[in-house]
């Protein structure tokens, strides 16, 4: 599908109950701004439920409108199979507690900036999984995802969000039995594991913005699997889960690691398979991929994630060589020294609050260096989720309450997030730069350079 192919109509389809109050008193006039003044002719519908939303799509939609579904991951999953099938194009507005799948496609948590961003970006074709007969966009789960999906307190999940997933997966990893499982991913032959969790992805994050892998795309092709075995203790698990915080588990030991395009997997038949925050099927279960069927209206920063592409032919700045590592360098230098400053007021060692604190300083300063060297380039084209703060800090109060040792967890964590930032600063061709920006680049990779040798310090 092409923007060509769009009728100019935009139906705002949003679930009643999670709708800002402000928006219950004026029908949510300052969203239909946002797609009346980009042009686009603008009918809302408040709806009770995910139900109501697929018939309205089904009855008041025809191919090639927009629909912007408001909503958390199970909305969005619950709508799949009708946008798919009525060639609508889907702006996912995040209005839901995990908002992974909006995150996924680099949209903020506030929703009229991601209702900005989405209407002045473009069409992306999007994978989505399927699990037995029914599909999923984020990611399925089997073993303590799932079992914890039944111990989530709705008091705790209304107050504190996403955390509410961190305390009950707590409680399954403890608790919950492993499973004796055949794994069979591609044409490889079967493997028989004993895991605590299985995980398999499309999209970029889960769970409330976790992330399995630094190269995971939902257009890519292929899924992604990780799976973590019986014999990881406790303290080990926590190392994973700082991992998917803060980095990939790609290249960890303690979690096995595939990607394919089929999966199956045997064994324990009827237990439950969580997929974008619900449970929607069971073992055994047979995955398979849906390439580039979904059609989305995505912000330009999502295509600019796509490293191994060339720049886009129509983009204004397309000669500045290198454009989209530098942006990616840029966003996640901020990105980074917003994780600090989140752990510093957490954090018990006062030598990792110094790290913290001074880190954070320094690379906010580098920042800004780099912002007004590569302003005139229309870079960077994003920022960090605002909400990433207070997400990470709530999280790093339970890894302080579970744990005396947080700060080393935390520690291995943040040690592989400024590895995978050394490792994207040695990418960059210093010769094809501006010459401005050549000072604080060099003045990161110094910096990433002290940090990481503070955590390595820190977590032995």
């Amino acid at each position: 599908m092409k923007n060509s192919d769009l009728t100019g109509k935009v139906s705002l389809l949003l679930t009643k109950s999670k709708l800002p109050d402000d928006w219950r008193q004026n029908g949510a006039q300052a969203l239909r701004d946002v797609f009346e003044d980009a042009g686009y002719q603008t009918n809302l519908t408040l709806c009770e439920n995910p139900s109501k939303i697929r018939d309205c799509i089904i009855n008041d939609t025809e191919p090639g409108d927009i629909v912007v579904v408001g909503g958390g991951d199970g909305t969005m999953n619950a709508i799949l199979d009708t946008v798919i099938e009525h060639k609508v194009v889907l702006i996912p507005l995040p209005l839901g507690t995990a908002n992974d799948f909006a995150r996924t496609l680099t949209l903020l948590d506030d929703p009229l900036t991601a209702a900005r961003s989405a209407i002045h970006g473009r069409i992306a074709m999007i994978d989505v999984g399927q699990v037995n007969d029914q599909t999923f966009v984020n990611a399925a789960s089997i073993g303590v995802p799932a079992d914890a999906r039944h111990r989530i307190n709705p008091d705790l999940k209304r107050a504190f969000g996403a955390v509410s997933y961190a305390v009950a997966n707590w409680q399954s990893w403890q608790e919950m039995t492993p499973m004796d499982l055949s794994v069979t991913c591609g044409d490889n032959e079967p493997q028989s594991l004993t895991l605590r969790q299985l995980t398999v992805t499309n999209g970029r994050y889960f769970g409330g913005g976790l992330r399995p892998s630094e190269a995971k795309r939902p257009d890519d092709g292929y899924l992604h699997m990780f799976a973590i075995r019986d014999s990881v203790d406790t303290l080990s698990g926590m190392d994973i889960a700082a991992e998917l915080l803060f980095g990939s588990v790609d290249d960890s030991t303690y979690a096995l690691t595939m990607e394919c395009d089929e999966i199956t997997i045997t064994g324990q038949d009827g237990a439950p398979v969580l997929a974008d925050g619900e449970i929607i099927s069971k073992l055994p279960a047979h995955f398979t991929i849906h390439r580039r069927v979904l059609p989305v209206f995505a912000p330009n920063t999502f295509f600019d994630l796509d490293t191994d592409g060339a720049p886009q032919e129509e983009s204004p700045h397309a000669n500045l060589t290198q454009r989209a590592l530098v942006n990616d360098i840029m966003v996640d230098t901020l990105d980074f020294a917003i994780r600090l400053e989140a752990i510093f007021p957490v954090a018990k060692s006062g030598t990792l609050r110094a790290v913290c604190n001074d880190g954070a300083r320094d690379l906010r300063a580098i920042s800004r260096q780099l912002e007004l060297a590569l302003h005139k380039y229309g870079l960077p084209t994003s920022s960090p989720d605002p909400d990433l703060h207070s997400l990470e800090e709530l999280r790093d109060h339970v890894m302080g309450w579970l744990l005396e040792n947080a700060d080393q967890r935390l520690a291995h964590g943040l040690k592989t997030r400024s590895d995978a930032l050394s490792t994207q600063t040695e990418q960059i061709d210093m010769t094809q730069l501006p010459s401005d920006a050549q000072h604080p680049i060099n003045a990161l990779k110094s910096e990433i350079s002290r940090i990481s040798e503070s955590f390595a310090e820190l977590k032995a």
